[in-house]
């Protein structure tokens, strides 16, 4: 009898349970305010549908509910954070762009057959990503076409490669990647560019390399060099266009003394960004303070804007054309520039001809992550570059090409009659 009773007791102890574990959730996700975007996730939540109207709102209305309700389910964030815990403890990445090396090390991309994701920095530390003879050929093309025509305009122009991690601590990734050529993407570019051209390349992968042995210079936890590495990396290239303007730009180091949050891009992309890693920042007390002029703004704060800045105690003036590895040489260029405007793109036609009418630059840098190898310009942008500098030539040369000067077309038409005769 006891035993059936303790039987019974158990069972409904279960379905209490059961009950709590599907109500409960239900219950808060009706309390609880309706949030609009999730930090675990990294994405916006879905929102409540509108009554349905017409024939097709009806059809769409259960779908959109069910993303709602699933979105909106009491105790979500904890649930998932917990799971992206458990899942990173097991040693197995919580996202698919994420993937977990060795030592605690993050690294972007993913390992699935088929990933693109990011320009697949795991296929380029691989080395699988490569350029075909005609793709390399067309992109120095491209960058000939760009420092050509700025020469001709008396501006100097540098490319800077901005190491991806992977690159730089190939010993951190997961054991079972391995490189399945001898030359990466990047390898290609470079030796193109200085056997066959005299674009300006600035590729900071040895010095970075090199400079680890001291003191880590990417973050474990996120994509992009920590202060020291863009410390190290600033040094470089102001080294280097100090060869291009002796004695008008002089590189130097800020001391890094300010402890703050590093790079936590990755951890947060799997959610476990409670795991933190701690850097020392720049402090800038014996250099200039800069003015900031922003373009187009709307007043609110967007790290893609186009903006200036002014250091008037500097004797060059710059338009960098960058991607987010610039975010920490910024403190640097800004002071050793007298102007210094960075634009968060691509070089293109459009915002170099604009930004140098309004800024008049002794130089063009332009910055690419690695990870964008093996780019290949599109026909477009070959073409806005070329017809650029077609266009310089046409306007600098006396020579006729065309004509429609009546008298001269009459006085050829006498010298023919005259031959004739």
């Amino acid at each position: 009898m006891k035993e059936h009773i303790s039987y019974k007791l158990k069972n409904i102890f279960i379905v209490i349970i059961f009950n709590i574990a599907i109500f409960v959730p239900f219950v808060f996700g009706i309390l609880e305010k309706d949030k609009i975007s999730s930090f675990s996730e990294n994405r916006t939540f879905s929102q409540l549908p509108d009554f349905p109207k017409t024939i097709n709102d009806i059809n769409m209305f259960p779908q959109e509910f069910s993303n709602y309700y699933s979105d909106h389910l009491g105790f979500r964030d904890w649930f998932i954070k917990y799971y992206k815990l458990v899942k990173f403890s097991l040693g197995d990445s919580p996202s698919p762009d994420v993937t977990i090396g060795q030592d605690g090390w993050l690294f972007l991309g993913g390992i699935t057959k088929g990933y693109k994701n990011y320009n697949d920095p795991i296929g380029d530390a691989r080395n699988v990503n490569l350029y075909s003879e005609s793709d390399l050929k067309l992109f120095a093309k491209r960058m000939v076409y760009v420092k050509d025509w700025l020469k001709e305009k008396g501006i100097a122009y540098v490319f800077v490669i901005a190491p991806d991690k992977h690159t730089i601590y190939p010993e951190k990734l997961p054991k079972h990647i391995y490189k399945e050529n001898e030359i990466s993407a990047t390898d290609q570019a470079v030796k193109y560019l200085r056997e066959y051209t005299d674009v300006n390349v600035i590729d900071l992968r040895d010095t970075l390399t090199n400079k680890k042995t001291t003191h880590n210079t990417y973050s474990k936890l996120g994509t992009h060099w920590n202060a020291y590495g863009a410390s190290i990396a600033q040094y470089k290239i102001i080294e280097e266009i100090e060869k291009i303007f002796p004695k008008q730009i002089l590189p130097e180091f800020a001391p890094l003394k300010t402890p703050k949050r590093g790079d936590m891009g990755l951890a947060k992309l799997i959610g476990v960004d409670f795991i933190e890693e701690h850097d020392l920042y720049p402090v800038f007390e014996k250099f200039c303070t800069p003015n900031k002029k922003i373009y187009n703004s709307d007043g609110r704060q967007n790290p893609r804007q186009t903006f200036t800045m002014i250091c008037d105690d500097q004797q060059l003036d710059t338009i960098i054309f960058r991607d987010s590895f610039f975010l920490q040489l910024e403190p640097y260029f800004s002071r050793k520039f007298r102007r210094s405007t960075y634009i968060w793109e691509k070089l293109n036609y459009n915002s170099l001809v604009k930004y140098m009418e309004l800024e008049k630059p002794d130089i063009v840098i332009e910055e690419w992550a690695e990870r964008i190898f093996p780019y290949v310009p599109s026909s477009s942008s070959m073409l806005s570059f070329k017809s650029l500098r077609n266009k310089d030539i046409f306007a600098k040369s006396d020579e006729t090409i065309f004509s429609l000067d009546i008298a001269k077309l009459k006085l050829i038409k006498s010298l023919e009659l005259k031959k004739s005769r």
